[in-house]
């Protein structure tokens, strides 16, 4: 029988990824009677596997940043604080020319450096460029600007395109000349207060680093899936939460206050994508649903490929290789699974994890499944310089994926709260908020305090 509770301490969170589960972990933790509604038939949202020759792979994040507590305490909360690991490969490469080159020192790729030319990335009037930075006036804007305009400006287009973009294109999918310094990159937006010279502001903050920071990213034995698994039989389990799966939540005004899918409830945590955040809010707060469906998305995909032992050639210190846009590959990325987590596969089998698309290139979404894969193999062949033959593997699209941070997003977002000010009880978490990584989204749901009546 489905419990009754009393609507006034009531919590309705729509939406079953990592920022609602953890929402509804926390509200039920603090006394309140749960709602979970999730429309598909699964939890974790952009966090999922697939299983690919008998091994089980994701398709999604597979790791997180080791820096921040939030995923941290939260695999702790869950049990699973014991089995946190570390990858086991972590060099990555760039590819520029026919080659793989080395990173030099850098933060998310500012360059720590004025010796840029001998990693062969940079070309020497790349560096000559970039070199001017020490020495050119101070010219920090008063405002937001975008990554792209504050790297150029300083630094040079071959930083941005050979360096610094390649390293956010994997993190967002985005265009660094539309993404927000602040919102988007606020480790660069402090970076750029430090100093007015960006290579001095970056060599700064090496500098304060402990002498053994430990691992910068962290993951869970067995897969971050792990986590939602073990998230979703915590609320399945919990007396105070009734979980709805498949079901499309529709919100409505109720008697008292709320009224979600037939359900009567006192508050409601919108955990959704902006566009079906601003849906579900149109008909109470119409300036914040333009607002929110306003928010551009990436669509991105990845390619699983299983490859029998040493077909390549890649030395086990690599964990992948970023492909600058401006090489006009489909592919964007490279990840050796295999090497970051030996233990994924167990025998030897090489397993690459391949992205393609950004939100500056769609054309993947124009092919079928086996002609992406040609292409995808092809390009792979060529980055890599050696033949990649055909394999078990098996594709991922994500339509919608990634939100988008554009200049001056955060007055977006004040925008968008102080439109839905005057709805008691209503307030939204997310990856389109505060950050897309697995910590800011963590940190999101926590976040979801019911406001008073």
């Amino acid at each position: 029988m489905t419990k009754q509770p009393s609507p006034q301490r009531t919590t309705a969170v729509i939406g079953g990824g990592i920022a609602g589960l953890t929402a509804a972990l926390s509200l039920a933790k603090n006394g309140e009677d749960v709602h979970l509604f999730e429309s598909s038939d699964r939890f974790g949202g952009k966090i999922a596997e697939s299983m690919l020759d008998g091994i089980r792979i994701p398709i999604g994040a597979d790791a997180f940043l080791a820096r921040r507590p939030e995923v941290s305490e939260l695999a702790t909360e869950l049990g699973l604080g014991h089995q946190l690991i570390s990858p086991s490969a972590g060099a990555a490469r760039i590819y520029r020319d026919g080659r793989l080159h080395p990173l030099p020192p850098n933060v998310l790729g500012i360059p720590a450096t004025t010796d840029l030319a001998t990693t062969g990335l940079i070309s020497e009037s790349g560096a000559q460029r970039a070199h001017a930075d020490l020495t050119s006036e101070d010219d920090r804007p008063d405002g937001d600007e975008s990554v792209g305009s504050m790297v150029r400006r300083r630094l040079g287009d071959e930083v941005l395109e050979y360096l610094v973009d390649p390293l956010l294109g994997g993190i967002n999918a985005g265009d660094s000349d539309r993404l927000s310094l602040n919102s988007g990159t606020p480790q660069l937006g402090e970076l750029r207060q430090r100093d007015p010279s960006l290579i001095t502001s970056a060599q700064l903050a090496l500098a304060d680093r402990p002498a053994n920071p430990g691992p910068v990213f962290n993951s869970i034995d067995g897969g971050i899936n792990r986590l939602i698994d073990e998230a979703a039989k915590r609320l399945i389990a919990d007396r105070n939460v009734t979980v709805h799966t498949g079901v499309e939540a529709a919100l409505e005004h109720g008697e008292s206050s709320w009224r979600v899918s037939g359900h009567d409830v006192a508050n409601v945590v919108i955990a959704t994508p902006a566009r079906a955040a601003g849906a579900l809010v149109r008909p109470f707060a119409p300036d914040a649903s333009v607002e929110l469906e306003e928010i551009e998305y990436s669509s991105v995909g990845m390619m699983l490929m299983v490859l029998p032992e040493d077909t390549l050639d890649i030395d086990p210190a690599v964990s992948g290789v970023l492909v600058p846009r401006v090489c006009g590959f489909h592919v964007t990325a490279i990840s050796f699974a295999s090497h970051k987590w030996p233990n994924m596969a167990g025998d030897g089998r090489q397993i690459l994890r391949v992205s393609v698309g950004r939100r500056t290139d769609t054309r993947w979404q124009a092919l079928g499944e086996a002609d992406l894969s040609e292409i995808i193999r092809s390009d792979v062949s060529a980055i890599l310089g050696q033949n990649v033959p055909a394999g078990p593997s098996k594709f991922a699209p994500w339509i919608y994926g990634l939100p988008q941070y554009d200049v001056d997003h955060a007055a977006r977002v004040e925008r968008i709260d102080a439109a839905i000010s005057s709805l008691s009880g209503v307030s939204f978490v997310g990856a389109w908020r505060n950050g897309l990584g697995l910590p800011a989204c963590v940190a999101s749901g926590r976040s979801a305090v019911p406001s008073p009546n």
